[in-house]
């Protein structure tokens, strides 16, 4: 049995009439006519009974009509949690750095809010690397991560590409030669994988500095306030401190003319790339991206 065929029984037992049935349908008549006789050949069973200018359903078209009302009950609800999923219902979780999670996400988020309302949002602050075994076990839906990934099974996509800055407190700044901030001060160091060491080692080779004390954090705020109490020297990305810059608290210290970038990327599973709510939530980020007041 076709389902066609059977809806078009659904109509014409509601309606007992073909012609209004067919009206129902978009068909003609006669193509109802021709359905429900290939229906009662299928089922070896007369579904309609006419007596004098009306139809009637036969006792197997009654029985055949508790079937049908019951098929396309679950039709209509099969339709409607789909309908549901191309508004975006369901839940995601994002996962990101301690940074990204603090500065960008409330942005995102909200500007996601107000287009899906009915998704709900969990988002986990860890570092890349756990990031990426989150998405590759697939704990995460969503990933922002420091860098690109190039990886069977994993969607990669660029959203940012900025400056790293090596930068020092303007008190530190006024006091001491640059050469002496970098040999009497700490090196402070963002600990956030593999990733964030090879930009950072990149840096150093480029610039030619050899560390002495180095101290290292996992959290970019607590690296930031780290500098403008004068404890030591970093390596920033610029959008992240370039409030501080601009209002004089951090000076640059320019020690090579080879710039080092980095690079800001969305990872999830090739699998899931398709998922409106998880499509819908990449398409926010990119959109918002690069006009959230710390990516300014």
């Amino acid at each position: 049995m076709e389902l066609r065929h059977l809806k078009t029984f659904k109509f014409a037992a509601e309606y007992l009439n073909f012609t209004k049935a067919a009206q129902q349908l978009n068909f003609t008549q006669p193509a109802v006519t021709a359905q429900l006789q290939t229906l009662e050949q299928e089922l070896k069973q007369q579904l309609f009974i006419r007596i004098g200018k009306k139809n009637f359903l036969t006792p197997a078209g009654e029985i055949l009509r508790t079937y049908t009302d019951q098929l396309f009950s679950i039709v209509e609800e099969i339709e409607s949690s789909f309908s549901d999923l191309s508004n975006s219902y369901g839940n995601i979780t994002v996962a990101a750095s301690e940074g990204y999670c603090a500065k960008c996400f409330p942005y995102v988020i909200s500007e996601y809010q107000k287009l899906y309302p009915h998704v709900q949002i969990k988002v986990i602050s860890c570092n890349s690397d756990e990031v990426i075994k989150g998405i590759e076990s697939n704990k995460y839906d969503i990933g922002i991560i420091s860098g690109e990934l190039s990886k069977n099974g994993i969607t990669n996509i660029m959203i940012a590409e900025e400056d790293m800055v090596l930068v020092v407190s303007k008190d530190l700044y006024a006091r001491y030669p640059e050469d002496q901030l970098l040999t009497n001060f700490p090196f402070i160091k963002y600990q956030a994988g593999e990733y964030f060491e090879t930009i950072i080692n990149k840096y150093l080779i480029q610039s030619k500095l050899s560390l002495q004390n180095v101290i290292e954090f996992g959290s970019l705020d607590a690296i930031k306030k780290a500098v403008l109490i004068n404890i030591g020297v970093a390596l920033l990305i610029s959008t992240y401190i370039k409030k501080e810059i601009s209002n004089g608290d951090l000076v640059p210290i320019l020690v090579t003319e080879n710039k080092v970038k980095v690079n800001t990327s969305i990872i999830t599973l090739k699998e899931k790339e398709n998922v409106v709510t998880i499509q819908s939530f990449i398409d926010v980020i990119q959109k918002i991206w690069n006009r959230i007041p710390t990516m300014e």
